[in-house]
């Protein structure tokens, strides 16, 4: 088969694709996946650490929901465009090694801080990085790999954060109850402290791994196109951008109450500790987004072959609304059935956003690839992220308090994931004018 070529339906012509041979490329896309892992398993300390957290910081649901989801939305959203620039015209794996300083940094900061204010600026710090780590990773491997391995390839980055998220939740869990009864006493630091700092310094160790990969050529690359002229070529796919980007963004929106609350609604209705849910939550963490990445993967690339750019999105749209009436999970009567619901609900949530973008990747030319990624991380993070944990804490506020919190992320969630829905199969009428050809 030959190489990847993306042939615009009008315009200047367009370089051949040279990719990098298979054991780099396979190299390459291991030590991504790595980051994906490690900065995911970082993410997820937060969530399960929100009650440890919010007793010692004498903190409130809202503030963590602008924790969780506002503070570090807004600086991930926010950045993302200029970090989107900076992918595009810069040495990524350059970026990749600066953006895991910084994210070493910043975690170990939140361990140490004392006050509300501090995590604020530390989660900005994580919010900034992230919007450059996870788009600078999917741009490099779209160069490392033509479009018929591409989709794959994507998966198991995707992959990487869901058993990244597993990890965290699962020896995070074990870890915190075995510190906060063993008396381990390490400057002092309490024991969510304690694993703050040991994650950022698991983290750095990446450093040695992205110093011995070197940056691919850019493929796919319209020789003609000048800065200015990438965001208008952006704005040509907008018929397709558009709703891809607002499916993006419900989902997101429906995905934040399993993300965010799942860890506390199991201690608050169930009396559980971290230790007593941390291994079977980690397994269904696991199993649903490592099932939804995957599948997503290979079910992308089978509505490529049969239903060309608009059979790509199917399965997210598919995704989409079967996850609206799991969102129940959060008002399961007991474990087993919250576990199930929950387990399900992931299943979706890994497989939308690997879709999403799937597409993105196959659909647009590479000088503006990570513009379209910045837009996708703008439109999520801004508006959803940012916006959904804290509204969702809102609205159990105004519906009688912190016991009424499962029933506030149905009320989330089920509509934003039938919005999700449409906007995917609105995106399917409105594939772009480019043509990708193997």
């Amino acid at each position: 088969m030959s190489a990847a070529v993306f042939l615009p339906a009008e315009g200047p012509a367009v370089a051949a694709a040279v990719y990098p041979a298979a054991r780099t490329r396979r190299g390459a896309l291991a030590v991504l996946v790595l980051l994906a892992f490690l900065t995911s398993m970082d993410i997820t300390l937060t969530a399960l650490l929100i009650e440890p957290m919010k007793r010692e910081l004498a903190l409130s649901d809202v503030q963590i929901g602008l924790l969780q989801g506002t503070v570090f939305g807004i600086a991930y959203g926010l950045s993302s465009l200029p970090m989107g620039w900076l992918i595009d015209r810069r040495n990524r794996m350059r970026l990749l090694v600066v953006g895991v300083v910084v994210w070493g940094v910043a975690m170990a900061g939140s361990g140490l801080s004392s006050a509300f204010a501090a995590l604020v600026a530390w989660r900005t710090a994580l919010g900034l990085v992230t919007a450059l780590l996870v788009p600078a990773s999917l741009s490099l491997i779209a160069d490392f790999f033509p479009a018929e391995r591409r989709a794959v390839a994507t998966s198991l980055f995707a992959g990487g954060q869901a058993c990244g998220q597993a990890f965290g939740i699962l020896v995070g869990g074990a870890a915190f109850d075995w510190l906060a009864h063993s008396g381990l006493n390490v400057g002092g630091l309490s024991a969510w402290r304690m694993l703050y700092v040991a994650a950022a310094v698991v983290c750095t160790a990446l450093l040695l791994l992205l110093l011995f990969l070197r940056e691919p050529a850019r493929q796919e690359r319209d020789l003609a196109l000048g800065d200015a002229g990438g965001w208008r070529e952006l704005w040509t796919h907008r018929r397709f951008l558009v709703p891809l980007l607002g499916g993006l963004l419900f989902s997101t929106i429906a995905v934040q109450g399993a993300n965010v609350w799942a860890a506390p609604l199991l201690m608050r209705n169930f009396g559980l500790t971290p230790g007593g849910f941390a291994g079977w939550l980690s397994a269904v963490t696991l199993i649903g987004l490592i099932v939804g990445a995957l599948s997503g993967g290979q079910l992308a690339e089978l509505g490529r072959r049969r239903g060309g750019r608009a059979g790509v999105l199917l399965p997210a749209a598919l995704a989409a609304f079967i996850s609206a009436p799991l969102a129940l999970f959060a008002v399961a009567p007991n474990v087993p059935l919250f576990a199930i619901l929950l387990g399900l609900a992931l299943v979706c949530a890994g497989m939308v956003p690997t879709v999403g973008v799937v597409a993105i990747t196959l659909n647009l030319p590479n000088t503006i690839r990570g513009r379209g990624i910045a837009a996708y991380v703008l439109t999520t993070a801004l508006f959803g992220a940012a916006t959904a944990p804290a509204a969702i804490a809102l609205l159990s506020q105004a519906l009688g308090g912190e016991a009424k919190l499962g029933l506030a992320i149905v009320f989330v969630s089920a509509p934003a994931a039938i919005l999700s829905g449409l906007c995917f199969l609105l995106a399917m009428r409105g594939e772009p004018a480019a043509v990708l050809e193997a």
